[in-house]
């Protein structure tokens, strides 16, 4: 049986990976390009050279602290003083195009259209970006409802952070499929019954093939 309702992370599902647009954003300065280069070699973040990153992976520092750590490093560079909020706020001053995954938006679209209960759960949304940012987001407008850990204050793997998202959807967590970008959130998922798939950095559009297909919409948002 296909899935009957869509749950999604928002960093690094709807909106492109922080690490692909930190190193968009510091390729605009070679003060803060010197920066990722020393970091994470030339793969840029993200990558096996982001020993930071390869932390957190393992467990080892929190997807917060790595971005607090990223930020005051960028923030450095160029003689100021960064913290999370300033380097999420510089990097979605970019052209919209840079930051918004334009084929999930698509999907989000479509599986409205179509009736499907559509959620967003998330770690960071308000934390991260503010709230005046938040309600100026149209294609925030697109969800049903959105379970933002700022608020609630239980964080993704947590299985109580799952429930409640499967709660919002308001389906058997065996019924919603469920999108991220963090490994050990897809597992966490799974383990919380949700079928969970792992949208990649630099591939979305794989991940987004996939949903379409266990939620039967149509191969592309014209087809």
């Amino acid at each position: 049986m296909n899935d009957r309702g869509l749950l999604l992370d928002i960093g690094g599902v709807v909106l492109v990976g922080g690490p692909i647009l930190a190193g968009r954003l510091a390729s605009r300065d070679p003060r803060q390009a010197e920066v990722v280069d020393a970091v994470s070699g030339p793969d840029g973040l993200g990558s096996p050279g982001d020993q930071l990153w390869q932390q957190m992976l393992a467990g080892q520092v929190s997807e917060r602290q790595y971005w607090a750590r990223r930020a005051e490093q960028l923030g450095t560079a160029i003689g100021e003083t960064w913290q999370t909020r300033d380097l999420m706020t510089r990097m979605f001053a970019l052209p919209r195009t840079e930051w918004l995954n334009g084929e999930v938006v698509e999907l989000m679209i479509d599986a409205s259209a179509a009736g499907v209960p559509l959620v967003a759960l998330t770690n960071d949304l308000k934390d991260f970006h503010g709230q005046e940012w938040v309600d100026d987001q149209e294609f925030l407008r697109l969800f049903d409802t959105i379970v933002d850990a700022s608020a609630t204050g239980v964080l993704k793997p947590h299985p109580a952070a799952f429930a409640a998202g499967a709660g919002a959807v308001g389906l058997p967590a065996a019924d919603i499929l469920y999108l991220d970008d963090m490994p050990w959130n897809v597992h966490a998922a799974a383990e919380a019954g949700l079928d969970a798939h792992l949208v990649s950095h630099h591939d979305p559009a794989a991940a987004v093939s996939w949903a379409r297909t266990r939620l039967d919409l149509p191969a592309t948002a014209t087809a």
